[in-house]
């Protein structure tokens, strides 16, 4: 198992010369956060990519964003300061509800299954942007009973939470599906026989490829489905349903977003140039 030298980052925290020094409690949390780290790591050597890989892997697995946001400072402060590493960018959740999170637009949807090479990538865009699942606890684990492809319904396992059931998926996404069996070749029963490493690193390479740097990553597409449904008019609620929400606090991240309805039905007051009303 690699050894990430906690006890001796823990000490190097407060000493003189190093980044502002941290109480006790703190040093603690970082402690815990990055003995969890070096479990994940079983024997890698760490870096930033494996760190934000941890990082979407605790918010797929729903850890609250803020205990998420902690484990992410430990890893800024152990890469940056102990590591010397420079320019450290380790992507974390954001803990204000009033926050709208990062997501991608139409276009950038584009761009990414135009970059797509083969059936499982543009599934992966296509089906995970439409349903907004969550990548190791719900997408992974889908079968072929878990698709009714009649109706046009998707089975959102969610034991944690207690929200499970059926979702819409768009006859869009069953074509991609049907095109996507008929290329793999496997005898397993879940219809994406992956680890969610390999769907990490999938996305990664095609955000790359499509010209989009490092953001892309899971986690990312399941605010796409949500924040693309409320920009389209869907009501909170509804989008709350569709993500298997406890609370709604954790909708209303994306109340904000601006739908074109109410500006297409509206005249201006003022009319614009060449407009004599």
């Amino acid at each position: 198992m690699t050894d990430l030298q906690i006890d001796q980052f823990l000490v190097h925290l407060n000493r003189r010369g190093t980044l502002t020094p941290v109480s006790q409690s703190t040093k603690k949390a970082y402690g815990i956060s990055l003995r969890q780290f070096e479990r994940f790591l079983d024997g890698r050597q760490p870096t930033q990519d494996l760190a934000q890989e941890w990082i979407q892997e605790t918010l797929d697995k729903g850890k609250k964003p803020a205990a998420v946001a902690t484990n992410g400072f430990a890893l800024r402060r152990y890469f940056s300061d102990y590591l010397k590493v420079k320019d450290v960018v380790i992507l974390l959740p954001s803990v204000d509800t009033n926050t709208i999170p990062e997501y991608c637009e139409i276009d950038e949807l584009d761009r990414l299954l135009n970059a797509c090479r083969t059936p499982l990538e543009t599934a992966l865009v296509t089906i995970l942007s439409d349903t907004g699942l969550r990548i190791k606890s719900e997408f992974l684990v889908l079968t072929d009973e878990d698709i009714d492809w009649e109706g046009g319904y998707i089975f959102a396992h969610r034991e944690k939470t207690g929200k499970e059931g059926w979702i819409p998926i768009s006859q869009r996404s069953l074509d991609v599906l049907r095109e996507y069996l008929a290329w793999r070749h496997t005898k397993d029963k879940r219809l994406f026989p992956l680890e969610y490493n390999d769907v990490y690193q999938w996305l990664k390479k095609l955000g790359r490829r499509a010209g989009m740097g490092n953001r892309i990553h899971p986690h990312l597409f399941r605010h796409t489905a949500a924040a693309l449904r409320r920009v389209a008019g869907n009501e909170i609620t509804d989008i709350a349903d569709l993500l298997g929400h406890k609370s709604l606090a954790s909708t209303r991240r994306y109340q904000a977003l601006k739908s074109p309805a109410l500006k297409a039905v509206l005249k201006p007051i003022f009319p614009e140039d060449g407009d004599d009303g």
